[in-house]
């Protein structure tokens, strides 16, 4: 990476945009894959939203259904984070910023979407684990699930926003700034950091202290998780509820991979400075790999999708059944 600040350089401030190049091909590439999964984030919360006017609905857990709807929403694999990301690198390192950030100051502008890209990064440890939390309940808790699993999503999902902030606190004084992006990148490939934190605490190790530690409790819960449903899997007479079981369950070992993604970028950068302007290249399609996955994961696997599909033709046909016999009687 770098630490020299590219503001006021003559150079920068100078700098002509090329749309014609690979970096802004792949900055807006993803656009391919983004549209068609917010299209799926879109049906998958019609039908969520479906789901609590009915109130009740035996395929799924509500309380596991709107923490998954809300980490699509809002963390690391969701839109919010991708967007934060893409403020932070990828537009950055286009160099459509370059002169703008080059002609201006240090600034808090720039701050708050580097510290965007840092929250958002923080929130999405939870969500896999608290995931997992809500799935183990119903099993060693069977007869009070639905109260103790309220309970626990309307504490935790507050404390999962405010989590971020017990380690965002020391850029609450620090200033954004650009800065050229080493390694094979053109000259105007920038990214945007921070400078002046309290304490001079770095991001980099307080991440990779959550991610390890997020990572190896998840993983915990998860193969306890796995453990009781194989002992389970006999005993259950409804295919489909099978069938969901086996969707939640990939659903959340696709969310892991969002751990992989941040412990490789982030060691490299702690230890390995050097690779890691090559990482940076590399770790938005990580993650857009997390947004895209666990989404259309989730939509083709799950058989409270493929339900809503179905109802309304079962219905026309009940319908039309009706209608058949009441001219037969007449």
């Amino acid at each position: 990476m770098n630490n020299v600040s590219i503001q006021g350089d003559i150079r920068y401030i100078n700098f002509e945009f090329d749309p014609f190049t690979i970096p802004v091909l792949a900055a807006f590439a993803p656009i391919i894959y983004v549209i068609p999964t917010i299209f799926i984030v879109i049906k998958i919360i019609k039908v969520y939203v479906r789901c609590l006017i009915r109130k009740k609905q035996e395929l799924i857990n509500p309380h596991v259904f709107s923490i998954i709807v809300l980490s699509q929403f809002l963390v690391s694999y969701s839109f919010c984070y991708m967007l934060a990301d893409y403020s932070t690198i990828r537009l950055p390192s286009t160099g459509i910023m370059t002169s703008w950030c080059a002609s201006g100051q240090p600034s808090h502008f720039l701050k708050v979407l580097f510290m965007l890209s840092v929250y958002f990064n923080y929130t999405s440890m939870l969500f896999p684990f608290l995931l997992s939390i809500l799935r183990l309940i119903p099993l060693y808790r069977p007869f009070n699930h639905e109260k103790l699993s309220g309970r626990i999503v309307s504490i935790s999902t507050p404390l999962i926003f405010l989590y971020p902030f017990l380690f965002c606190f020391p850029l609450f004084p620090a200033l954004g700034t650009c800065l050229q992006l080493k390694g094979d990148y053109h000259f105007g490939a920038v990214f945007i950091f921070y400078d002046r934190s309290w304490f001079n605490i770095k991001q980099a190790n307080t991440l990779f202290l959550n991610v390890i530690a997020w990572f190896f409790i998840s993983t915990v819960t998860n193969t306890m998780l796995y453990l009781k449903l194989r002992k389970l899997r006999n005993k259950r007479r409804s295919l489909k509820l099978q069938r969901a079981e086996f969707s939640l369950s990939v659903t959340t070992l696709s969310m892991l991979s969002a751990y992989i993604t941040n412990l490789a970028f982030v060691a490299a950068f702690i230890f390995l400075p050097g690779s890691s302007a090559y990482l940076v290249a590399l770790r938005p399609y990580g993650n857009d790999c997390d947004f895209v996955s666990v989404p259309w994961i989730f939509y083709l696997t799950h058989p409270i999708f493929k339900q809503a599909k179905v109802l309304p033709t079962e219905a026309v046909r009940q319908k039309w059944a009706a209608v058949v016999l009441m001219k037969i009687s007449s």
